[in-house]
């Protein structure tokens, strides 16, 4: 009876794929129903449950929480990228646009579809976990963690615990070299006060995270906008000819899963940063807060591998992989500790120590790693998802990236489009993007948007997609207003 069961489970798959392969599905279209397949081809619950668990096996399909079964997008038959936006490159003031204000209120909307955000969903994080390893604190330990203070630098345990994560990719690291943090936004703003001053130059990526703009702006702080390949980010003898033109103060990149192309910088190119720049003492803030969200098959090295003038100073936090609520960063700021340690005492004096603690003792079980394989491959199928939507319900002289990891998509719109119209349109609908516009201040990416695919990819996220598809389509010249389905 086995076999027999096993037969009619292999051959309904097959039918099912040779029906998407000949088009009878659209790419990530949802499958029927298992009730409604039992009864169109006469299966067994047992049988068609089989079929998809078998498809799903083949890489065909793939099931979303709470919503059935969905074709897997086929990458390979989607839009080209954007190319490099070349600019003029000279330091400037940073603008900071008051929609950012309102992203910021946004992310805290529950009634709102946070496609403006790079976050992951409270679903894809260990958040069980989690609530069992702070239950199982004693009755002494919690007292005795939230009325003491910890070391200056940070929980023993826990910066033991970064030490063993970081161990492959940063040689010679010891758990006296880290500063626990609040979240990577303090790590940032600390190295940032660290090595520069007001009306100082930092050189970055263009384009690049607002929040981490307005920081600049905010330390008063020029930018040196740097136009970043979507594919390999900024060219190592472009950023050594303005090194040898114009007066960089720092360098701050973003190597790794960029925020918002998406990029993963090679390797050689790292190296050549990290080596010009620490022979002319010119500091790198070394942003790797998305470095652990890679599509690939390892884990992409951060640049502080590559620094043998202690020149980098390496940021980054669990924020993105873990639980944002805890706010639990860190820097290892090489010859820069005195002075990051001096400006943490005055500023926060320590990170808080519950949330130390809890992390550490997660991180101790050694189910951490497991949970990032987890969430990469999550992460992977929704990045082919928001792609396969935007292919579908978009204009088709639309552009966009292919990420090699991250959390959002960047999007090039049609000529005589804008992303801020777009924003405000979106948000009518109760949909938050980011208008690529506050990705810069030079004024070349009007018509781009990002979206984020951190969140629950459902029905309703791809029904989203579609509706800013009909917003492009109707601002879109070439189509003369009319929307394609």
């Amino acid at each position: 009876m086995a076999e027999k069961r096993k037969f009619f489970y292999k051959d309904l798959a097959d039918q099912i794929q040779r029906q998407i392969k000949n088009g009878g599905y659209r790419m990530s279209e949802k499958l029927p129903s298992l009730r409604s397949l039992c009864r169109t081809t006469g299966y067994s619950m047992t049988t068609v449950i089989q079929a998809y668990v078998e498809l799903e096996k083949r890489g065909v399909v793939a099931s979303r929480d709470r919503s059935g079964y969905f074709i897997k997008p086929s990458p390979d038959r989607l839009r080209p990228g954007p190319g490099i936006i070349r600019h003029e490159m000279a330091p400037g003031k940073i603008s900071v646009d008051n929609l950012i204000y309102i992203l910021t209120r946004d992310m805290g909307d529950p009634g709102v579809l946070k496609f403006g955000s790079v976050t992951v969903a409270p679903e894809y994080l260990p958040v069980k976990r989690l609530h069992a390893h702070l239950k199982s604190f004693s009755k002494d330990q919690v007292p005795r963690v939230i009325v003491g203070y910890a070391h200056p630098q940070g929980d023993e345990q826990l910066r033991h615990q970064i030490t063993n994560l970081l161990f492959p990719f940063i040689k010679d690291l010891s758990m006296e070299d880290i500063i626990v943090t609040n979240g990577c936004t303090e790590a940032l703003s600390l190295s940032l006060k660290a090595v520069a001053n007001p009306g100082d130059t930092i050189a970055l990526e263009s384009p690049s995270d607002p929040f981490i703009r307005r920081m600049l702006s905010d330390n008063g702080l020029y930018a040196l906008e740097i136009p970043a390949d979507p594919e390999r980010g900024i060219n190592p003898d472009r950023l050594e000819k303005l090194v040898d033109q114009k007066k960089i103060d720092a360098c701050l990149l973003n190597a790794n899963c960029q925020n918002p192309l998406g990029f993963i910088m090679p390797d050689e190119n790292k190296e050549r940063i990290a080596t010009l720049l620490g022979q002319r003492q010119i500091p790198i803030i070394d942003n790797d807060v998305s470095g652990e969200l890679y599509f690939g098959n390892t884990r992409p090295n951060p640049v502080k591998k590559w620094d043998t003038h202690d020149n980098v100073l390496y940021c980054s936090s669990f924020s993105k992989v873990l639980a944002p609520g805890l706010m639990v960063g860190w820097v290892i700021p090489g010859r820069f500790k005195n002075r990051i340690q001096q400006m943490k005492l005055k500023s926060s004096l320590i990170s808080p120590t519950l949330n130390q603690a809890l992390v550490a003792s997660y991180l101790k079980e050694g189910s951490f790693p497991r949970h990032l394989r987890r969430l990469r491959r999550t992460l992977r199928e929704h990045c082919q998802y928001c792609r396969t939507a935007v292919y579908k319900y978009f204009p088709p002289s639309v552009k966009m990236t292919s990420p090699l990891g991250g959390l959002c998509l960047w999007i090039e719109l049609p000529e005589g489009c804008n992303g801020r119209d777009i924003f405000f349109e979106a948000r009518k609908e109760g949909i938050s993007i980011i208008p690529g516009f506050l990705c810069s201040s030079v004024d070349v990416f009007s018509r781009y948007i990002r979206i984020g695919y951190g969140g629950v990819w459902d029905e309703a996220a791809d029904q989203a997609v579609r509706r800013i598809g009909r917003m492009v389509y109707r601002m879109d010249p070439q189509s003369g207003g009319q929307i394609k389905d």
